[in-house]
């Protein structure tokens, strides 16, 4: 190979015989194509990714509603488990006041964590904007 030579794809005569114009037009042509095909890969890409995000969802579902059964088995067992101590419903109804307190005290716990004043830090820059902006326009 001559020092004149390069290592990349030969150029064919017709492209020798083109103008810069012709040729920067050509080139043009063959980025948009090629933007255009990594868009359609794209695209393609991500409705693959997004159907098999969706079966992962479904399958977290059914997971959770065989565990919530799961679950429920669980605290019927343990009323027949206290029944060797007190009546049936007596047992059935100590569960689920246990089962509502909690479930109250979690509801109370999740309610102080609610959000308050939302968007409190763009109020408060909004705010300092519009002082900013009557101090300059005074």
């Amino acid at each position: 190979m001559s020092s004149t030579q390069t290592s990349h794809a030969p150029i064919d005569f017709e492209t020798q015989s083109l103008s810069t114009r012709q040729l920067l037009t050509r080139l043009l042509e063959t980025i948009s194509l090629l933007v255009k095909k990594e868009v359609e890969l794209a695209r393609a890409e991500l409705k693959a990714d997004l159907r098999a995000e969706l079966d992962m969802v479904k399958l977290l579902v059914a997971a959770g509603v065989v565990a919530v059964f799961g679950v429920t088995m669980l605290l019927v067992s343990a009323v027949f488990a206290l029944t060797i101590w007190m009546p049936g419903w007596l047992a059935a109804l100590g569960v689920a006041v246990l089962l509502l307190a909690i479930g109250g005290l979690l509801a109370l716990v999740g309610w102080k964590r609610r959000v308050s004043a939302p968007l409190a830090v763009t109020r408060k820059t909004v705010k300092e904007d519009v002082q900013w902006a009557k101090e300059r326009l005074a």
